[in-house]
């Protein structure tokens, strides 16, 4: 079902937003115009960020791990190859390294047209990028202290 893109305009993203995650019981870290934060203290004890970004006809959700690297020489190979790997399996998100405070970082990310989202499909999304990160980060923790 198309939504009204006009839900999403710069001056309704905020409340839009808001809403969204009022009907879900979410609570909102930060939000303007442009850009909402959202933490999620998981199970895991660890607390998972998701921003959510609007541009244009699109938002993007992504939820950054703590995996950081200084440069990307320095990002192992066989980790991007699973993870490219692994985004051929999820219908939801995928993959990337973003830049964040001149850190080459691991992020699961998810980019949707405006006209699909209602709280439903935004509920999928965020709940299954935080829950990928968690997992990711969970392992690499996993792997480093075994």
């Amino acid at each position: 079902m198309a939504i009204d893109k006009d839900i999403f305009s710069s001056f309704k993203f905020r409340s839009t937003i808001e809403g969204y995650c009022q009907t879900i019981g979410w609570n909102i870290s930060s939000i303007d115009n442009r850009i909402a934060t959202i933490k999620f203290n998981m199970d895991s004890g660890s607390t998972q960020t998701l921003f959510i970004v609007k541009y244009d006809s699109t938002l993007e959700f992504s939820c950054p791990s703590g995996l950081k690297f200084d440069d990307e020489d320095d990002i192992p190979h066989r980790l991007s190859t699973l993870l490219l790997t692994q985004n051929a399996t999820y219908k939801l998100g995928f993959w990337g390294i973003e830049t964040i405070g001149g850190k080459q970082t691991f992020s699961i990310i998810h980019n949707a047209e405006i006209s699909l989202i209602d709280v439903t499909y935004f509920a999928r999304v965020v709940t299954k990028l935080v829950e990928e990160c968690d997992k990711f980060e969970q392992t690499i923790e996993e792997l480093i202290n075994s």
